[in-house]
């Protein structure tokens, strides 16, 4: 309890313990992972997430995160050692939200990523357009019905987006449809993408370019089976700089938020192969 209340002071500084909504949860993983030539190695990592929320008298809902991820120190074979902390705030009336921290600017937030599954802290997947700009993102959303329209600016490279998501039943088919643009002093950058649901079966297509150096007319799909507790899939990634990177993967929940996950994969020129077991807390 002493902790939930520490936690609620610092992430909600104007609402009492006993207005404000809080929460603590994590994921562990533990498993081997070989990556190229180097030996098998066991390995494990611990993330922590700590979110609180209040809702003043007229309505309007406040929030606040700290991610927590590589939870731990580096003295033990062999855990995770980037630990960061990443901060989110958020303010929501109706249909309208803002969001400013580490959290999506406006063509992540748009588009549908592919498939994959998180394994031992790393997802074996390397898209070139994830705009984190240092944590520093400033996101307004308005949500009209199926559709939802983003802006985001961030100043740590004057970077200013736009985007769009629309969500669509067709027939057996759930469709998801998303178009952003964002301008830089590195460049621009846009994307679309498009995914689809059929019952268990799922597959997603992403494709990107622009002046920016982080994309090269990149294109990413995606295909996933899920049933019964157990989830399979493959997702790929190729751009014109002639870079092929692929990750087939499977899981399978052993309940009680536990999983058992097996992926093998490459980035570049690197072949990793990992399996293991995780689970929520």
């Amino acid at each position: 309890m002493k902790k939930i209340l520490i936690a609620t002071t610092a992430l909600v500084a104007t609402a009492t313990v006993a207005s404000a909504d809080t929460t603590v949860k994590g994921r562990a993983t533990f498993g081997a992972i070989k990556m190229g030539s180097a030996d098998t190695i066991l390995k494990s990592s611990v993330d922590l997430t700590i979110a609180g929320s209040t809702e003043t008298d007229s309505g309007v809902k406040l929030s606040a995160s700290v991610d927590i991820e590589n939870f731990g120190t580096s003295n033990s074979y062999v855990k995770d050692t980037g630990n960061t902390s990443d901060t989110v705030i958020g303010v929501s009336s109706g249909a309208l939200s803002f969001h400013y921290g580490d959290t999506d600017g406006a063509v992540d937030a748009a588009t549908t990523e592919v498939h994959r599954i998180f394994g031992i802290n790393f997802e074996l997947w390397g898209g070139g357009f994830d705009n984190d700009d240092d944590g520093a993102i400033a996101r307004v959303s308005y949500a009209a019905g199926p559709a939802t329209l983003y802006l985001s600016y961030a100043g740590t490279d004057d970077a200013v987006g736009i985007g769009v998501k629309y969500k669509a039943d067709a027939g057996s088919a759930k469709v998801t449809f998303g178009a952003g643009y964002e301008d830089s002093n590195t460049g621009d950058v846009w994307a679309i993408s498009l995914g689809a649901d059929f019952g268990s079966f799922g597959a997603r297509v992403v494709y990107a370019d622009g002046s920016d150096a982080s994309v090269n007319g990149e294109l990413d799909f995606s295909v996933q089976y899920s049933a019964n507790g157990l989830t399979v899939g493959a997702n790929y990634l190729t751009n014109d700089s002639g870079q092929d990177d692929y990750t087939i993967f499977g899981q399978y929940a052993l309940g009680g938020g536990a999983d058992i996950f097996a992926q093998h994969g490459q980035r570049g020129t690197t072949k990793t192969t990992a399996l293991g077991v995780q689970f929520n807390f």
